[in-house]
């Protein structure tokens, strides 16, 4: 057989090639081949320049935000306008070896277009030593790591941000201001494991849910990814705590470790403030206090009616002040209408301390200032006990005069271990997450102090209706005989009473009145 021509070869070979790519691209398909599924398409359709994708594992969320990416770099984004190229994108992930290596980048690879890059070629596109992918239109895609330090993220602009799973705040804040000058976009494609404790909840899916939001959010559920079989989902998310099963299967923002008071219903608890405008004065009053200084000082009124349900009314919440300042607002309020000095504040234990400057304590340095204190029990386990008892039972209500304190309730939640390993090999901590929680502290060192213990059979349903008909008899106007004291309070009166100061007068650090 005579020898084939040169032409004939090429021909041969172009064939063999293009016979490849065919092959491939039905191994590997590139963004021409992409099918959203519907969550994947909402979250593509939004045109705002805030964008978070929630959702469980394996709902496709990596390969949304990875394709938005390329979409961008491109400049082929079908669903809207996006800035010509070149383009100047950031993905930032958890870190090099899983997140960027094992994640993002094999996405990255599958999903663009080889005719996109430089020469064709992955290896003449990617810099390993920058991680910087650069495609033949000059548009670039850095990828960056939160195990970086803050200061790597700083630099010139970037025309988008694009954040595979949860950042932690600071890198957050740093890589949006990278976007200020051109006025860029983010998008944040995550599952939300840290739960509620989450700075994402408060600063994006919650004001996400106003009707003006300027933040687009999407929830995928993992069944909703098509390609995942009902049968092995079950099979992995059966192995999961209910709390870590509705993060990883619906994206649900949720307590991990534990909510500490579950018993805890807003809508059924929460009272309004301008309807119980305080109880009738011989009620027993109470103030509680957790104490801080750059940290808040989280102050709670709370009176008891003579069939012995708590209402907590009111709230003061604020940081910096001194001890004087808090004094003179505390002295000022209790002359109010209508109010008179509470029969015992109740303090963080903390308040004992003496200052190294002074000598003096801050529980004596108040009582100068004519506020003696009882020290609090700081019993975390039977205090949140407590707590979710009575409002179990119907003994406790807070008005909506109280935002940091109805807030904190429905977040606080116990500790968990830094790691899953370590999750996994020990026993659930003991002790309350120590983050954002004076307004809880302050209130949970009342009920374990002064509130009579109680016990109740937690398998008893309350309803909104209960509660309803509770309250409704608590504001019933409350006749002289009737208005008694649920407590003895000669103490409190007794140190109130005592003005009378001579040589043996001193500050009792237990009580924290003079006697």
């Amino acid at each position: 057989m005579p020898p084939r021509s040169r032409k004939a070869l090429d021909l041969d070979q172009t064939f063999r090639a293009f016979s490849e790519g065919l092959k491939q691209s039905i191994r590997r398909p590139t963004i021409y081949g992409y099918v959203p599924h519907a969550k994947q398409l909402e979250f593509h359709s939004s045109i705002k320049k805030k964008k978070l994708y929630l959702g469980g594992n394996r709902g496709g969320k990596t390969v949304g935000g990875v394709v938005e990416d390329i979409w961008w770099l491109t400049g082929e984004h079908p669903y809207r306008e996006t800035p010509p190229p070149p383009v100047r994108g950031r993905c930032v992930v958890v870190d090099f070896l899983e997140g960027l290596e094992k994640i993002v980048k094999p996405e990255v690879m599958k999903w663009l277009p080889p005719s996109k890059l430089i020469g064709g070629s992955w290896e003449l596109s990617y810099s390993k030593s920058n991680r910087t992918l650069t495609l033949e239109n000059g548009s670039f895609l850095e990828f960056m790591s939160y195990e970086q330090d803050v200061e790597k993220f700083a630099g010139t602009s970037r025309h988008f941000t694009h954040f595979d799973e949860e950042p932690p705040k600071a890198i957050f804040n740093e890589c949006l201001a990278r976007l200020i000058d051109v006025g860029g976009s983010y998008w944040i494609t995550m599952t939300p494991l840290l739960g509620m404790a989450s700075f994402i909840y408060d600063t994006l899916f919650l004001p996400g849910q106003l009707p003006d939001s300027d933040i687009d959010i999407t929830q995928v559920e993992m069944l909703d990814n098509p390609y995942i079989s009902e049968i092995e989902a079950e099979n992995f998310l059966s192995t999961l705590d209910p709390d870590e099963r509705k993060a990883r299967e619906k994206g649900e923002f949720v307590q991990i470790g534990g909510l500490a008071f579950k018993s805890f219903k807003p809508d059924i608890h929460i009272i309004p403030g301008e309807k119980f405008d305080l109880a009738p004065l011989a009620w027993t009053q109470y103030r509680s206090m957790d104490h801080g200084l750059n940290n808040p000082t989280a102050w709670h009124y709370h009176t008891v009616s003579p069939q012995g349900i708590l209402v907590t009314w009111d709230e003061v919440y604020d940081n910096e002040l001194t001890v004087p300042q808090w004094a003179k607002l505390l002295v000022a309020r209790d002359k109010l209408p209508n109010r008179r000095p509470p029969d015992i504040t109740i303090a963080d234990p903390a308040v004992k301390q003496r200052g190294a400057e002074t000598g003096l304590s801050i529980q004596a340095a108040y009582a100068q200032h004519g506020i003696p204190m009882v020290l609090g029990n700081n019993d975390q386990g039977y205090g949140v006990n407590q707590m979710n008892n009575y409002f179990h039972d119907l003994k406790w209500f807070v008005t909506d005069r109280c935002p940091n304190l109805i807030k904190q309730l429905q977040r606080v939640r116990w500790a968990t271990w830094a790691t899953s390993k370590q999750r996994d090999q020990q026993n659930p901590k003991e002790k309350l997450h120590d983050y954002n929680n004076h307004a809880t502290d302050g209130v949970r060192y009342l009920v374990a102090t002064i509130m009579p213990e109680i016990s109740v059979d937690k398998k008893n349903e309350i309803s909104k209706k209960d509660a309803i008909a509770v309250v409704n008899r608590l504001l019933q106007p409350v006749t002289p005989q009737a208005a008694g004291n649920v407590y003895d309070l000669s103490l409190t009166r007794s140190l109130r009473a005592a003005k009378t100061h001579t040589e043996w007068t001193v500050l009792d650090e237990h009580l924290g009145g003079e006697y």
